[in-house]
């Protein structure tokens, strides 16, 4: 295995770390603190180190033309004076390898650590979830919102991803138009430190003998070291009384701790090797579930901590209804990868975001920070996934009604699995 830390947000400074996520505070325009770790460089060495960097981590450098691709980027930044003056240079190269995972944060963005407590995504600008507690929340904003502007200007994606970028600014106006309102309306918002708060949800949906569990899994940032133990607490109440499949629903997983999601539902997904990553080289490192633990390559993961005795389901490879959308990113896609090619599988909603990846980062010398795809996913069948991950019955989500009764993947998903011989037979 790699040996860099796999925490969604690394604190710790280091020339290259590896990440099993995509950032799932990307959507709350935070960034983790990188530290510089190399000596100040001229900035011709600094654009020559990054590109070299770029062309050995990046598991895409091997699909374009590296050598024309350089020499255009060279051409881009002819004598630059500062490190500043390499940036268009490195986009450029970026913007040729095109995924959601690669891209470069200048030193002031990668220094963010207050956020506005909101996510939406492009091309609607809808707003998927706000932060409870959040400078969006207490101004009043709801999923399903759409944002006409931000700071005036029409809205616009963030790096190659669908997220909104709402800048690096302190305060923010954004117009918002609302279902069922007439005029939009302006809110101002400004930066606040708030702790992400990442705690699983769920019910028990009763249809005559047949019961159904259901788990919301949020986006877990790193810091939740208690999440597999207030997932499973979710599960165990779902399945007091024996249920006949499961819903799963990771549509807000836009990034977070991939071993902290598979430690959560691994009593669902089942026991031995679920999926894997894929280098450039051609290595391949597992994953796998075992007695309770999560692995990475044989290591065991700390993630897999659970408090007080595991969930052990009443019945075991039961059908399972994977719920997806566009904002299903990174370490959420990862979990999709986890559970395909396990039997009575099936995937509600939307395609994914297309970043089905293990990241690989670096803390240039000025402060700015670099990520690249540096492997791809593979699931239990030896599948590859570098792209979105359709659903097989697509629905689009209504974000008004998210997790309500009147939430149409949700209701599909729920009619699919009382359709199963499993919850028809009993």
């Amino acid at each position: 295995m790699r040996k860099f830390s796999a925490r969604p947000c690394p604190h710790r400074p280091t020339a290259a770390w590896v990440s099993a996520v995509v950032l799932a505070s990307l959507m709350a325009g935070y960034a983790p603190t990188p530290s510089a770790t190399q000596a100040p460089q001229p900035p011709v060495e600094y654009l020559s180190n990054a590109l070299d960097w770029i062309e050995t981590h990046s598991v895409k450098s091997s699909m374009v033309d590296w050598g024309a691709l350089r020499a255009e980027a060279l051409a881009l930044a002819p004598h630059p004076a500062t490190t500043a003056d390499t940036y268009p240079a490195l986009e450029h190269v970026i913007d040729e390898i095109a995924d959601p995972v690669t891209w470069l944060s200048d030193p002031e963005e990668a220094r963010l650590q207050s956020h506005f407590g909101l996510g939406a995504i492009m091309p609607e600008a809808v707003i998927v979830e706000v932060q409870p507690g959040g400078p969006a929340d207490q101004a009043g904003l709801r999923a399903g919102d759409v944002i006409e502007a931000v700071n005036g200007e029409p809205a616009r994606a963030q790096h190659h991803t669908a997220w909104v970028d709402f800048g690096v600014g302190d305060i923010i106006a954004l117009t918002v138009r609302r279902v069922g309102q007439a005029q939009p309306m302006t809110v101002t918002l400004a930066r606040r430190a708030v702790s992400p708060q990442a705690t699983p949800t769920g019910w028990r949906h009763t249809a005559g003998q047949a019961g159904v569990g259901y788990i919301h899994l949020p986006a877990e940032s790193g810091a939740g070291w208690r999440y597999p133990t207030l997932a499973q607490q979710v599960l165990r109440a779902a399945d007091a009384s024996a249920v006949c499949g499961w819903m799963i629903d990771a549509r807000r997983i836009a990034g977070g701790n991939l071993w902290s999601y598979l430690a959560a539902v691994g009593p669902i997904l089942g026991e031995g090797e679920v999926g894997g990553f894929v280098y450039a080289d051609g290595t391949r490192e597992p994953w796998a579930y075992r007695d309770g633990k999560v692995y990475w390559n044989e290591n065991e993961r700390h993630e897999s901590i659970v408090e007080g005795p595991l969930f052990h389901p009443k019945r075991t490879g039961l059908p399972v209804a994977l719920l997806t959308s566009q904002a299903t990113m990174g370490a959420g896609e990862l979990l999709l990868v986890a559970f395909s090619g396990r039997p009575d599988v099936r995937r509600f909603g939307e395609a994914t975001a297309g970043a089905p990846f293990l990241q690989f980062h670096t803390v240039l010398s000025d402060g700015a920070w670099l990520t690249v795809s540096g492997a791809r996913a593979m699931d239990r069948t030896g599948q590859i996934y570098g792209g979105p991950i359709a659903p097989d019955e697509a629905i689009g989500t209504d974000w008004t009604n998210f997790g309500t009764e009147q939430d149409p993947v949700m209701q599909t998903a729920l009619a699919w699995l009382l359709g199963q011989p499993e919850c028809v037979n009993g």
